[in-house]
């Protein structure tokens, strides 16, 4: 079993705001990140609703572009902790501060709470796919900088 992310450039002022901040990434900067589940859903966190597992279709004709990375080196045993991570965080609400903390120079997050990046940050850090402690909190980590940081590990087409 795959661990498989799926990273979009959605459309919308506050994706374009998230894209602003984020700079560029190739093949394109994405504003949003999440894991497609073994059942063929899309689990991630969004300003409306939090952590949900959606039908595959939700974001239909609301991104520009879309990219699926099946990770490398993953084993049964690595992508069953990475999904039932995820599973736990399910109905956990949306960060508004951990995105206020990109905006200004503060550290802001809310325990319990998660934004797409951070969310797949850690269930990345908990299977031991990214194997070392990060050198920045995961609710700091960006949709770029995810995919920055899984380019550093695995091939990333552009």
């Amino acid at each position: 079993m795959p661990i498989v992310i799926r990273f979009v450039r959605s459309i919308g002022l506050a994706s374009d705001g998230i894209v602003a901040l984020e700079k560029t990434a190739m093949p394109f900067t994405p504003s949003h990140v999440e894991a497609v589940t073994p059942d063929g859903f899309y689990l991630g966190a969004h300003l409306s609703g939090g952590v949900q597992k959606r039908p595959k279709n939700y974001d239909a004709g609301k991104f520009s572009h879309e990219l699926f990375l099946t990770l490398e080196g993953t084993t049964d045993s690595r992508s069953a902790q990475f999904y039932n991570f995820l599973q736990v965080h399910i109905g956990e609400p949306y960060d508004w501060k951990a995105i206020l903390g990109f905006l200004i120079p503060e550290h802001e997050h809310t325990l319990d709470h998660a934004i797409c990046s951070a969310l797949i940050t850690l269930a990345l850090r908990a299977c031991e796919w990214f194997p070392f402690p990060l050198a920045a909190p995961a609710h700091l980590v960006d949709p770029r900088d995810l995919l920055l940081m899984i380019s550093s590990r695995q091939h990333v087409p552009m």
